[in-house]
């Protein structure tokens, strides 16, 4: 089950950040990795909201010290590839410079995890995700707390 979890984000996550990796614009316009930053996020945010047993799994993994998860021979590409897409945005000057470039995609999934998981915690202060409005006010929050913690400050 983790390990159809695992491909299951892969075929998402891959996909969209494959073909986002074709703009050579990316790394190098502020404003161009400022809508990767959150397309990506929203995308994340999507799926996760769709696919709500992945979200367990991923906390259930967490909590047992990732015991299963790190048996898995499969191994996605998209966290070389968001570690070198980092690299590349810091020495641009796009990425904080007091940013450690290879926490950025773990920085990122968890601002998004944990904020989806404990949603529910938090109902009665802002209302339910399954609410449209409140689920975009939600995912807007998330794309502005990462923006606002990885890009270099000059830039917003």
């Amino acid at each position: 089950m983790v390990k159809r979890a695992d491909q299951i984000s892969e075929q998402i996550t891959g996909s969209f950040i494959s073909e986002l990796l074709k703009d050579e614009q990316l790394l190098k316009d502020p404003a161009a990795f400022k809508n990767f930053v959150e397309y990506w996020t929203r995308q994340t945010v999507s799926f996760l909201l769709e696919h709500r047993s992945y979200l367990r799994i991923l906390f259930w993994e967490a909590a047992e010290g990732w015991k299963i998860w790190n048996q898995i021979p499969y191994r996605p590409d998209d966290d070389p590839q968001m570690h070198e897409i980092a690299l590349a945005a810091q020495r641009n000057g796009i990425l904080r410079q007091d940013l450690d470039p290879a926490l950025f995609p773990m920085l990122v999934m968890n601002v998004i995890a944990m904020t989806l998981q404990s949603s529910s915690r938090f109902e009665h202060l802002f209302g339910s995700l399954d609410s449209p409005q409140i689920r975009e006010q939600t995912t807007q929050q998330i794309v502005q707390f990462i923006i606002h913690g990885v890009m270099e400050p000059s830039l917003l």
